[in-house]
Protein backbone atom coordinates (compact mmCIF):
# COMPACT_ATOMS: atom_id res chain seq x y z
CA UNK A 1 0.00 0.00 0.00
CA UNK A 2 3.23 2.68 0.92
CA UNK A 3 3.64 2.48 -2.96
CA UNK A 4 0.75 3.19 -4.18
CA UNK A 5 0.05 6.07 -1.45
CA UNK A 6 3.88 7.27 -2.97
CA UNK A 7 2.52 7.07 -6.30
CA UNK A 8 -0.48 9.22 -5.46
CA UNK A 9 1.54 11.85 -3.56
CA UNK A 10 3.69 11.66 -6.37
CA UNK A 11 0.42 12.73 -8.79
CA UNK A 12 -0.54 15.04 -6.61
CA UNK A 13 3.10 17.21 -6.62
CA UNK A 14 2.84 17.19 -10.26
CA UNK A 15 -0.89 18.57 -10.55
CA UNK A 16 -0.38 21.14 -7.88
CA UNK A 17 3.45 22.15 -8.35
CA UNK A 18 3.60 22.13 -4.54
CA UNK A 19 5.12 19.53 -2.02
CA UNK A 20 3.33 21.75 0.54
CA UNK A 21 0.31 21.73 -1.30
CA UNK A 22 0.41 17.55 -2.04
CA UNK A 23 1.34 17.01 1.32
CA UNK A 24 -2.29 18.45 2.59
CA UNK A 25 -3.88 17.27 0.20
CA UNK A 26 -2.82 13.30 0.85
CA UNK A 27 -3.43 14.45 4.89
CA UNK A 28 1.17 14.60 5.69
CA UNK A 29 3.42 16.69 6.66
CA UNK A 30 5.97 18.03 3.90
CA UNK A 31 8.68 16.85 5.01
CA UNK A 32 7.08 13.34 5.41
CA UNK A 33 6.05 13.68 1.17
CA UNK A 34 9.62 14.73 0.35
CA UNK A 35 11.07 11.64 2.06
CA UNK A 36 8.26 9.45 0.15
CA UNK A 37 9.13 11.22 -3.05
CA UNK A 38 13.12 10.45 -2.53
CA UNK A 39 11.97 6.62 -2.15
CA UNK A 40 10.27 6.39 -5.14
CA UNK A 41 12.90 7.95 -7.02
CA UNK A 42 15.56 5.85 -4.91
CA UNK A 43 13.41 2.77 -6.12
CA UNK A 44 12.67 3.59 -9.72
CA UNK A 45 17.02 5.11 -9.67
CA UNK A 46 15.61 8.51 -11.63
CA UNK A 47 14.83 11.68 -10.59
CA UNK A 48 11.04 12.95 -10.98
CA UNK A 49 11.10 16.36 -10.43
CA UNK A 50 13.36 19.47 -10.34
CA UNK A 51 13.18 21.12 -7.00
CA UNK A 52 13.91 25.11 -6.75
CA UNK A 53 13.00 27.11 -4.00
CA UNK A 54 10.28 28.55 -5.79
CA UNK A 55 9.29 25.91 -7.95
CA UNK A 56 8.74 22.21 -8.90
CA UNK A 57 8.74 20.99 -12.45
CA UNK A 58 8.74 17.49 -13.91
CA UNK A 59 11.34 15.82 -15.33
CA UNK A 60 11.31 13.39 -18.54
CA UNK A 61 11.29 10.84 -16.56
CA UNK A 62 8.49 12.32 -13.84
CA UNK A 63 6.43 12.98 -17.24
CA UNK A 64 6.56 9.62 -18.86
CA UNK A 65 5.59 8.16 -15.01
CA UNK A 66 3.10 10.41 -14.55
CA UNK A 67 1.29 9.77 -18.11
CA UNK A 68 1.14 6.41 -17.34
CA UNK A 69 0.38 6.37 -13.21
CA UNK A 70 -2.57 8.84 -13.66
CA UNK A 71 -4.80 6.60 -15.56
CA UNK A 72 -3.73 3.44 -13.07
CA UNK A 73 -4.39 5.31 -10.16
CA UNK A 74 -7.85 6.08 -11.38
CA UNK A 75 -8.95 2.56 -12.03
CA UNK A 76 -7.71 1.86 -8.89
CA UNK A 77 -9.59 4.48 -6.99
CA UNK A 78 -12.45 3.49 -9.27
CA UNK A 79 -12.07 -0.28 -8.62
CA UNK A 80 -11.96 -0.17 -4.96
CA UNK A 81 -14.74 2.23 -4.61
CA UNK A 82 -16.71 -0.34 -6.62
CA UNK A 83 -16.25 -2.52 -4.09
CA UNK A 84 -17.25 -0.64 -1.47
CA UNK A 85 -20.68 0.86 -3.39
CA UNK A 86 -21.36 -3.35 -3.99
CA UNK A 87 -22.22 -3.17 -0.34
CA UNK A 88 -24.05 -0.10 0.06
CA UNK A 89 -26.52 2.52 -1.78
CA UNK A 90 -24.71 4.45 -4.64
CA UNK A 91 -23.30 8.01 -2.97
CA UNK A 92 -21.37 10.57 -4.88
CA UNK A 93 -20.68 12.40 -8.11
CA UNK A 94 -21.93 11.49 -11.39
CA UNK A 95 -20.86 13.27 -14.32
CA UNK A 96 -23.07 13.27 -17.76
CA UNK A 97 -23.01 14.58 -21.01
CA UNK A 98 -25.14 14.84 -24.14
CA UNK A 99 -26.04 17.32 -26.45
CA UNK A 100 -27.78 20.54 -25.52
CA UNK A 101 -31.59 20.03 -27.62
CA UNK A 102 -31.48 16.31 -26.12
CA UNK A 103 -30.28 16.84 -22.86
CA UNK A 104 -32.89 19.78 -21.97
CA UNK A 105 -36.13 17.91 -23.65
CA UNK A 106 -35.37 14.47 -23.22
CA UNK A 107 -32.58 13.55 -19.97
CA UNK A 108 -34.30 15.69 -17.30
CA UNK A 109 -37.34 13.25 -16.31
CA UNK A 110 -34.96 10.16 -15.92
CA UNK A 111 -32.40 12.18 -14.04
CA UNK A 112 -34.64 13.89 -11.69
CA UNK A 113 -35.83 10.26 -10.85
CA UNK A 114 -32.75 8.80 -10.51
CA UNK A 115 -31.21 11.53 -7.94
CA UNK A 116 -35.26 10.90 -6.05
CA UNK A 117 -34.26 7.10 -5.44
CA UNK A 118 -30.53 7.71 -4.55
CA UNK A 119 -30.07 10.80 -2.67
CA UNK A 120 -26.78 10.44 -2.06
CA UNK A 121 -25.58 10.79 -5.80
CA UNK A 122 -24.94 14.15 -7.14
CA UNK A 123 -25.50 14.53 -10.65
CA UNK A 124 -23.10 17.23 -13.06
CA UNK A 125 -24.80 17.42 -15.99
CA UNK A 126 -22.84 19.29 -19.25
CA UNK A 127 -24.55 20.09 -22.36
CA UNK A 128 -22.52 20.54 -25.22
CA UNK A 129 -22.89 20.44 -29.11
CA UNK A 130 -19.75 19.33 -30.39
CA UNK A 131 -18.24 15.68 -29.70
CA UNK A 132 -16.84 15.37 -26.14
CA UNK A 133 -13.72 13.76 -25.34
CA UNK A 134 -15.09 11.46 -22.20
CA UNK A 135 -11.65 10.46 -21.07
CA UNK A 136 -9.82 13.90 -21.33
CA UNK A 137 -12.78 15.75 -19.63
CA UNK A 138 -13.22 13.41 -16.93
CA UNK A 139 -16.96 12.34 -17.77
CA UNK A 140 -18.58 8.92 -16.79
CA UNK A 141 -21.45 8.53 -19.08
CA UNK A 142 -21.89 10.19 -22.74
CA UNK A 143 -25.33 10.06 -24.00
CA UNK A 144 -25.61 10.01 -27.55
CA UNK A 145 -27.64 9.92 -30.52
CA UNK A 146 -25.98 8.33 -33.88
CA UNK A 147 -24.08 5.66 -34.91
CA UNK A 148 -20.95 5.39 -33.14
CA UNK A 149 -17.28 4.59 -34.41
CA UNK A 150 -15.16 5.63 -31.45
CA UNK A 151 -12.93 2.64 -30.67
CA UNK A 152 -12.19 3.89 -27.10
CA UNK A 153 -15.46 3.54 -25.66
CA UNK A 154 -17.96 1.02 -24.84
CA UNK A 155 -21.82 1.28 -25.68
CA UNK A 156 -25.28 0.48 -24.10
CA UNK A 157 -27.91 1.09 -26.44
CA UNK A 158 -30.56 2.40 -25.23
CA UNK A 159 -33.49 2.65 -27.69
CA UNK A 160 -33.74 3.78 -31.55
CA UNK A 161 -33.92 7.20 -32.23
CA UNK A 162 -36.24 7.74 -35.32
CA UNK A 163 -36.10 10.36 -37.50
CA UNK A 164 -38.80 12.96 -39.24
CA UNK A 165 -38.77 14.46 -42.40
CA UNK A 166 -41.18 17.80 -42.32
CA UNK A 167 -41.75 21.00 -43.67
CA UNK A 168 -44.51 24.00 -43.22
CA UNK A 169 -47.24 24.03 -44.97
CA UNK A 170 -46.68 27.74 -46.84
CA UNK A 171 -43.21 26.05 -47.48
CA UNK A 172 -44.53 23.23 -49.71
CA UNK A 173 -47.33 25.85 -51.03
CA UNK A 174 -44.40 27.93 -52.32
CA UNK A 175 -41.75 25.23 -53.64
CA UNK A 176 -44.25 22.25 -53.80
CA UNK A 177 -44.16 19.01 -52.28
CA UNK A 178 -41.41 15.98 -52.54
CA UNK A 179 -43.10 12.72 -53.76
CA UNK A 180 -39.33 10.93 -53.85
CA UNK A 181 -36.17 11.31 -51.92
CA UNK A 182 -34.13 12.31 -55.32
CA UNK A 183 -36.32 15.65 -55.19
CA UNK A 184 -35.18 16.91 -51.94
CA UNK A 185 -31.73 17.75 -53.91
CA UNK A 186 -33.95 20.77 -55.66
CA UNK A 187 -35.50 21.62 -52.00
CA UNK A 188 -33.87 23.97 -49.35
CA UNK A 189 -32.81 21.59 -46.70
CA UNK A 190 -31.83 23.03 -43.12
CA UNK A 191 -28.45 21.69 -42.03
CA UNK A 192 -27.94 20.64 -39.03
CA UNK A 193 -24.31 20.76 -37.97
CA UNK A 194 -24.64 18.12 -34.91
CA UNK A 195 -25.20 15.00 -37.51
CA UNK A 196 -22.01 13.45 -38.77
CA UNK A 197 -23.15 13.91 -42.32
CA UNK A 198 -25.41 16.60 -42.14
CA UNK A 199 -25.41 16.77 -45.66
CA UNK A 200 -26.61 13.62 -46.76
CA UNK A 201 -29.52 11.72 -46.35
CA UNK A 202 -30.45 8.06 -46.47
CA UNK A 203 -33.88 6.87 -46.91
CA UNK A 204 -35.24 3.23 -46.86
CA UNK A 205 -38.74 1.64 -48.31
CA UNK A 206 -38.44 -2.15 -47.82
CA UNK A 207 -35.31 -3.40 -49.28
CA UNK A 208 -35.34 -0.37 -51.42
CA UNK A 209 -32.03 2.03 -50.05
CA UNK A 210 -31.61 5.73 -51.48
CA UNK A 211 -28.96 8.30 -50.65
CA UNK A 212 -29.30 12.10 -51.79
CA UNK A 213 -26.82 14.44 -51.26
CA UNK A 214 -29.01 18.18 -50.28
CA UNK A 215 -27.79 21.60 -49.42
CA UNK A 216 -29.76 24.44 -47.85
CA UNK A 217 -29.38 28.52 -47.28
CA UNK A 218 -29.49 28.21 -43.53
CA UNK A 219 -27.03 25.78 -41.10
CA UNK A 220 -27.36 25.80 -37.48
CA UNK A 221 -26.45 23.55 -34.69
CA UNK A 222 -29.49 21.57 -32.96
CA UNK A 223 -32.73 19.78 -33.97
CA UNK A 224 -35.41 22.04 -32.13
CA UNK A 225 -33.73 24.91 -34.00
CA UNK A 226 -33.94 23.17 -37.02
CA UNK A 227 -37.61 22.39 -36.72
CA UNK A 228 -38.51 25.81 -35.42
CA UNK A 229 -36.90 27.21 -38.57
CA UNK A 230 -38.63 24.51 -40.71
CA UNK A 231 -42.43 25.39 -39.11
CA UNK A 232 -41.39 29.44 -40.37
CA UNK A 233 -40.81 28.29 -43.69
CA UNK A 234 -37.37 28.49 -43.99
CA UNK A 235 -37.12 24.99 -45.61
CA UNK A 236 -37.47 21.18 -45.09
CA UNK A 237 -35.62 19.46 -41.85
CA UNK A 238 -34.42 16.01 -41.08
CA UNK A 239 -34.40 15.94 -37.26
CA UNK A 240 -35.05 13.10 -34.62
CA UNK A 241 -38.77 12.60 -33.77
CA UNK A 242 -38.69 13.84 -30.15
CA UNK A 243 -37.87 16.98 -31.15
CA UNK A 244 -40.49 16.96 -34.48
CA UNK A 245 -43.59 15.75 -32.38
CA UNK A 246 -44.85 18.90 -30.78
CA UNK A 247 -44.46 20.58 -34.35
CA UNK A 248 -46.33 17.97 -35.88
CA UNK A 249 -49.00 18.01 -33.54
CA UNK A 250 -49.82 21.58 -33.59
CA UNK A 251 -50.23 21.75 -37.36
CA UNK A 252 -46.77 23.84 -37.58
CA UNK A 253 -44.96 21.41 -39.77
CA UNK A 254 -46.25 17.98 -41.44
CA UNK A 255 -44.63 15.10 -42.73
CA UNK A 256 -42.97 14.48 -46.09
CA UNK A 257 -42.55 11.22 -47.89
CA UNK A 258 -44.77 8.86 -45.74
CA UNK A 259 -43.83 5.43 -47.64
CA UNK A 260 -39.82 6.41 -46.94
CA UNK A 261 -37.97 6.04 -43.99
CA UNK A 262 -35.27 8.52 -43.40
CA UNK A 263 -32.21 6.70 -41.97
CA UNK A 264 -32.63 6.17 -37.85
CA UNK A 265 -30.29 6.21 -35.44
CA UNK A 266 -29.76 5.00 -32.10
CA UNK A 267 -29.74 6.49 -28.25
CA UNK A 268 -26.50 5.08 -26.70
CA UNK A 269 -25.12 5.14 -23.50
CA UNK A 270 -21.15 5.31 -24.13
CA UNK A 271 -17.60 5.53 -21.32
CA UNK A 272 -14.57 5.04 -21.71
CA UNK A 273 -13.17 1.67 -22.11
CA UNK A 274 -10.54 2.03 -19.81
CA UNK A 275 -12.45 2.91 -16.76
CA UNK A 276 -13.91 0.61 -14.12
CA UNK A 277 -17.75 1.50 -13.96
CA UNK A 278 -18.60 2.56 -10.10
CA UNK A 279 -21.85 1.16 -9.05
CA UNK A 280 -23.53 4.62 -9.01
CA UNK A 281 -22.71 4.32 -12.88
CA UNK A 282 -24.05 0.52 -13.63
CA UNK A 283 -27.00 2.00 -11.79
CA UNK A 284 -27.74 5.30 -13.85
CA UNK A 285 -27.16 3.38 -17.31
CA UNK A 286 -29.30 0.79 -16.27
CA UNK A 287 -31.92 3.73 -14.72
CA UNK A 288 -31.84 4.89 -18.73
CA UNK A 289 -32.52 1.74 -20.17
CA UNK A 290 -35.64 1.81 -18.21
CA UNK A 291 -36.95 5.32 -19.02
CA UNK A 292 -36.09 4.63 -22.83
CA UNK A 293 -37.81 1.66 -23.31
CA UNK A 294 -39.34 2.77 -26.49
CA UNK A 295 -37.96 4.79 -29.42
CA UNK A 296 -37.69 8.26 -29.12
Amino acid sequence: MDRIDALRLFSSVAELGSFTQAAEREGITPGAASKQITALESRLQARLFERTTRSVRLTEAGAALLDRVRPWLGEYDALEEGVADARSAPAGLLRVTASVDFGARQLMHPIASFMAQWPGVEVRLSLVDRMVDLVEEGFDVGVRIGNLDDSALIARRLAPACMSLVASPAYLDARGTPRHPSELATHDIIIDRNKPAPQQLKFTRGSEETDVRVSGRLTLNGASAAIEAAAAGVGIACSPRYAAQAALDDGRVVPLLPDWEPDHRNLWAVFPSSRYLTHRVRLFVDHLAEHFTSSI
